[in-house]
């Protein structure tokens, strides 16, 4: 099987779309997002409306947690976040967030004895109390494949909607898997920054957030 993985979209349906016709050629059979899927941006209900429409599995990140329950527990509360909270959940339509309040926490995949796990934040302080023989993560913006054993590694697809600029592009990642066997790639395309750095100062979004695009906050 060969499966795309996206995360940390952030409400940027450019590089959405981008990413999908990137994967699409990669001939992937299911696209799993692993979470992030609003927040910062200025398209929620666009990408929220793209994932559903494309038929990719998605789990809840913490940014859209925060967004669903106007909480800041697990992100900082600063001048971006604020803004970016507020807007988000005043422009999603309520059959948005409902979708995205049921999403899951996490998926769980077997092939063979390979015991494969999606999450958005890794959950082990440790990585070698890992329990999986892949563990998928989002969360982290920086794309990434760390072999913990023979046996064991942690795979991230980094953000495929608010890059670290130092990474050259937006990023994304295929994982095929067969039995007991499984390859990973790390795939990047160009970040059409212009494209959304237009529309968040068509509507007034703060410097500070439109910044961050170029300098990673």
């Amino acid at each position: 099987m060969k499966i795309g993985i996206i995360s940390n979209i952030h409400s940027n349906l450019y590089s959405l779309m981008e990413i999908y016709n990137l994967l699409e050629k990669e001939c992937v059979e299911i696209i799993l997002c692993l979470g992030d899927i609003v927040g910062y941006g200025p398209h929620p209900n666009e990408v929220v409306n793209f994932i559903r429409r494309k038929h990719i599995v998605p789990i809840k990140g913490i940014y859209d947690s925060a967004v669903i329950n106007n909480d800041f527990s697990h992100i900082n509360e600063n001048t971006i976040n604020n803004f970016s909270v507020d807007f988000t959940r005043t422009e999603l339509t309520k059959n948005n967030l409902y979708y995205l309040s049921n999403l899951p926490l996490e998926l769980s995949m077997n092939f063979g004895e390979l015991n494969i796990k999606f999450v958005h934040k890794n959950p082990y302080i440790n990585n070698q109390d890992i329990q999986e023989d892949i563990l998928v993560c989002g969360y982290e913006h920086i794309p990434d494949n760390i072999k913990l054993s023979k046996e064991k590694c942690i795979i991230m697809p980094g953000s495929c909607g608010k890059p670290v600029p130092s990474i050259g592009g937006v990023s994304c990642g295929v994982l095929e898997v067969s039995n007991n066997f499984y390859n990973y790639n790390i795939l990047k395309c160009e970040h059409f920054f212009s494209k959304i750095n237009k529309d968040m100062k068509m509507m007034n979004f703060p410097e500070i957030l439109i910044n961050s695009y170029e300098i990673y906050a």
